[in-house]
């Protein structure tokens, strides 16, 4: 897969490709849980803490991801598309849902974007 950027040839390559709508995409980085818990704390009568238990939370796991263009007229993903993707590399793909695509150009950097993921249906 080819970079937009022409020098140096030996540039990296990134750590997975991400195909998304048939389009591939080689990440940069991936930052996204497998599971998200929330903390309950208890206190005593003074109001110190006195014990906590984590547990785990029904609320939407979210990250981001920060992908690169194949080629400079690669387009980019939209609000909304589905993919799956083993993020976590447990051997199983999970269902990620594109929630937002925020563009980050820099003379120093190569054509990278950065995309807010959820997950949909975690295959862990």
């Amino acid at each position: 897969m080819a970079l937009p950027s022409t020098a140096p040839a030996n540039f990296p390559q990134g750590l997975d490709v991400v195909a998304i709508n048939s389009i591939n995409y080689v990440a940069d980085a991936i930052d996204l849980q497998s599971q998200v818990t929330r903390l309950i704390t208890r206190t005593d009568e003074n109001g110190d803490y006195a014990e906590s238990q984590t547990r785990a939370s029904a609320d939407a796991i979210t990250g981001t991801m920060t992908l690169q263009r194949a080629l400079t007229s690669t387009v980019l993903p939209s609000a909304g598309q589905t993919f799956t993707h083993d993020y976590d590399s447990s051997g199983t793909a999970s269902t990620l849902e594109v929630m937002d695509v925020k563009v980050n150009r820099s003379k120093d950097e190569a054509d990278v974007f950065e995309i807010g993921v959820k997950i949909v249906t975690y295959q862990g």
